[in-house]
């Protein structure tokens, strides 16, 4: 499988991009939660968080890869209690099939799913994205991977 390796400064280029999206979206910066779906979400979510100033970051875990190219049902294996509400902005590294953005659209339907990057293969389209139509044949290595 082919791969498309992304830096660190790609993801603090693309991390401060959703974060200027997340600001022009929310009237109200102090009253937003932040959820970084783990573990993809986590470095964008801090980075994004500190930009803002915001506080209030949690984590969601999910688990659907388990091996390049391997997928599986999404696992949520979550401990954190978390909260459906308008200002709740669920961040992700990469939309891929969709899936994770349909579990969350579902499960916390007043929330908006943010990725830095999504697949032209995704069936399932996230409320923001900065940098969209990856290859979807393509394997994407973080500098985390």
């Amino acid at each position: 499988m082919e791969k498309r390796y992304i830096s660190w400064e790609e993801i603090h280029e693309l991390s401060n991009k959703m974060a200027d999206m997340i600001k022009q979206h929310c009237s109200n910066i102090d009253n937003v939660t932040l959820v970084a779906v783990a573990r993809g979400g986590l470095v964008p979510a801090q980075i994004i968080a500190y930009k803002l100033g915001i506080r209030d970051v949690r984590v969601m875990k999910l688990a659907s890869y388990f091996n390049v190219g391997e997928r599986s049902q999404i696992n949520d294996i979550s401990t954190d209690r978390l909260f459906d509400g308008k200002d709740v902005y669920f961040i992700d590294d990469l939309a891929d099939s969709g899936e994770t953005v349909k579990y969350v659209r579902n499960k916390y339907p007043n929330s908006y799913l943010c990725t830095l990057l999504m697949k032209d293969c995704c069936m399932s389209y996230p409320d923001f994205c900065v940098e969209d139509g990856l290859d979807g044949k393509q394997w994407v290595v973080f500098p985390w991977d």
